[in-house]
């Protein structure tokens, strides 16, 4: 197994897209599932704590080294089996999103559910339950993963399916190999809306889902089993520009009642406030000067299908208030591919920003009750005008979900901004919301999971974790602080 110590070595694998700055003194790359196992062995028996680094492209430093060791699972990149016919696939975690989609292509398969970033390895994304631009057709990638493969700190390799063992009254109490597992899940009933705060609860859960979005808190992935979609017959696209904002969220509201009512199906359904187009038209100049953008994604099954939907949305666009000059109609994989990169690209001019001016990650990951969006998008907008600091405003909105993010310019800016962070998810959980709905807790959340759940049911989200991982060494500091588990009896 390698084994890394020099600091030019470990530099690479100490932040993320948050801008987070770690530590570390170790470095393991191991090739295979039995390297990982000796690995953690090796830290467990010196007590020497450790991180699991996949893609490192998430936003809330929960791959960041807090210290310790890294265990960084790029090597596990091999597919293992493809079934065709069941569409399943089975691999390794460290295979990134774009090198499954490149092979699970050539059967005309893809993982449809899969997160905005390709560079992210499977293992992070079932880690942080990710979810993405198709969020609003095909939910996270909790519904697809079918099976689980989980090396513990105890030593165990343990195989999790999904059916195969529920939760009963307040926990799960089961028997796998020679070891009998019994042990309480928190008490507390999650929002009724799209959330990755915490560990994911609910009554006569699966176990399986207990470990997607864990944040490498409770066991470390090795490989997976994932249900696979067939690639649509025809795809096309939009980006709707609208010179008042107003008419773009009347717009949003009408595709989601007509995808509620099942007379419309669009795997995505995004939105732009004026900020993000302003920020945009530096590299698209295509972007004309207006108020919001609203993009949409459509598939369709044949051609009979396409065609009809084709003048469906033609009628919804004529219809919406969008300027219709301006706006793009997308239906080749030319036009495609420049509206994807274009809904892509913002959020890396974000970290860039961030990063020029040495800040870090000051953004919401907030949904809501769709009855209570509008309360929310207002009270974006009401402290914005307060702050007075720059923003932008952008994202899922098919799924009452906007990501607002401060762009802090000074280390004044930025205390402020996170104080204003502080009240936005304070006002999103009074609305019945989540201070996190894809990207996780991680490092630099732990603070706001706290407006959402008690001091106890924390301290109850601890205790799951020590229960797996007894000597207390695994991504210690994700989710909550490491001295609550420490505290724990």
């Amino acid at each position: 197994m390698i084994i890394k110590r020099k600091p030019e070595d470990l530099a690479n694998y100490l932040e993320d897209t948050s801008n987070i700055k770690g530590e570390a003194s170790l470095l393991y790359l191991p090739k295979d599932k039995g390297e990982v196992s000796a690995s953690i062995e090796q830290c467990c028996r010196k007590k020497i704590p450790f991180t699991v680094s996949s893609g490192r492209t998430g936003t809330t430093g929960g791959c960041v080294p807090g210290g310790g060791a890294i265990i960084s699972l790029e090597n596990l990149n091999k597919i293992i089996d493809i079934d065709k016919e069941r569409q399943l696939i089975r691999l390794e975690a460290g295979i990134t999103l774009e090198e499954l989609n490149k092979e699970i292509n050539k059967f005309n398969l893809a993982l449809r559910a899969s997160p905005t970033e390709s560079l992210a390895f499977i293992g992070g994304a079932i880690s942080t339950c990710a979810s993405g631009v198709r969020g609003f057709g095909y939910g996270s990638i909790r519904r697809y993963i079918e099976e689980l493969e989980v090396i513990l700190t105890t030593g165990e390799l343990i195989t999790i399916r999904r059916g195969d063992i529920f939760s009963q009254s307040k926990g799960f109490d089961f028997e796998y190999k020679s070891r009998r597992f019994k042990f309480n899940i928190p008490s507390y009933q999650m929002p009724k809306v799209k959330s990755q705060a915490g560990y994911f609860i609910k009554p006569n859960m699966d176990l399986i889902d207990l470990f997607i979005g864990s944040e490498g808190t409770l066991g470390v992935i090795t490989s997976c089993v994932l249900n696979l979609q067939k690639i649509p017959f025809r795809l096309f696209d939009g980006l709707l520009f609208f010179s008042n904002e107003s008419d773009a969220l009347i717009f949003v509201d009408k595709i989601k009642a007509l995808q509620r009512e099942r007379l419309l199906f669009a795997a995505s359904l995004e939105f732009f406030d004026k900020n993000s187009l302003d920020m945009l038209r530096q590299q698209y100049s295509f972007v004309p000067n207006f108020e919001a953008a609203v993009y949409f994604e459509q598939e369709a099954e044949d051609q009979k299908s396409y065609n009809s939907l084709i003048n469906k949305w033609q009628v919804l666009m004529e219809e919406s208030g969008a300027d219709i000059d301006k706006s793009i109609f997308a239906d080749t994989s030319r036009q495609r591919e420049i509206i994807f990169e274009f809904r892509h690209k913002l959020p890396q001019m974000i970290n860039e920003f961030l990063r020029q001016n040495k800040q870090t990650k000051a953004a919401t990951d907030i949904s809501i009750p769709e009855n209570n969006f509008s309360k929310m998008h207002a009270f974006y907008n009401e402290c914005a005008q307060k702050a007075k600091i720059r923003y932008v405003n952008f994202g899922h909105i098919g799924e009452s979900h906007l990501h607002f993010n401060f762009l802090p310019q000074n280390d004044s800016q930025a205390h402020r901004a996170r104080g204003y962070i502080a009240d936005f998810c304070k006002r999103a959980v009074a609305l019945g919301g989540t201070v996190s709905a894809e990207h996780g807790i991680g490092k630099i959340k732990k603070p706001y999971l706290k407006i959402m759940y008690t001091e106890s049911q924390i301290e109850q989200m601890a205790g799951v974790k020590k229960y797996f991982d007894p000597p207390c060494l695994l991504g210690l500091d994700n989710i909550f602080k490491k001295e609550i588990l420490f505290n724990l009896g």
